[in-house]
């Protein structure tokens, strides 16, 4: 499994920004054996991610699993909820409602983007999208809600920071 490394073309005034990642999450950790290891990282308005699944994430033979996709799009959409909230603080999924539209294949380069939809405030809106080969694959749009300051605090004292540089600093007031 790899991570692929966004582009950062010259000419983008928004380069890509990535986001704090943990040890042993399943999608984002890199010490998970089993895991995916994907970076988020923003772009613009988006939180997103480009990765190659190895086939141990098969469902069925040459097809990734769908919960593995299903993970890698609740993930970017979490993050999405956090980055583009009005507090910043972390969030738990509510509810998510998921499209699959074409097989994604393992081994092969797939993104996923996701965007904050509506900041309800008790109630973040989010959606997202995972794409390979510039196909849609899978859709999902999803309800997160935030996490308390305490419970806040608690994730970020364990969230790696190598590769950010805003968001190293954007949940230092819950340090």
């Amino acid at each position: 499994m790899s991570f692929v490394m966004p582009e950062e073309r010259s000419d983008d005034p928004l380069k890509a920004e990535y986001l704090p990642h943990s040890g042993g999450c399943f999608v984002c950790g890199d010490e998970n054996p089993c895991g995916i290891r994907a970076r988020f990282f923003v772009q613009g308005d988006s939180v997103r991610t480009r990765v190659v699944l190895p086939g141990s994430h098969n469902g069925y033979q040459g097809a990734a699993h769908g919960g593995v996709l299903a993970g890698l799009l609740d993930e970017a959409m979490g993050w999405a909820a956090t980055v583009f909230s009005l507090d910043h603080r972390f969030f738990v999924t509510g509810e998510l409602k998921l499209k699959y539209l074409f097989p994604v294949e393992v081994g092969v380069e797939l993104e996923v983007e996701a965007r904050m939809v509506k900041d309800g405030r008790r109630i973040v809106y989010c959606q997202g999208a995972l794409l390979q080969k510039g196909k849609v694959c899978l859709r999902g749009q999803g309800k997160f809600l935030p996490m308390s300051e305490e419970e806040t605090r608690a994730v970020v004292s364990y969230l790696k920071r190598d590769g950010c540089r805003r968001y190293r600093t954007l949940f230092g007031r819950a340090e």
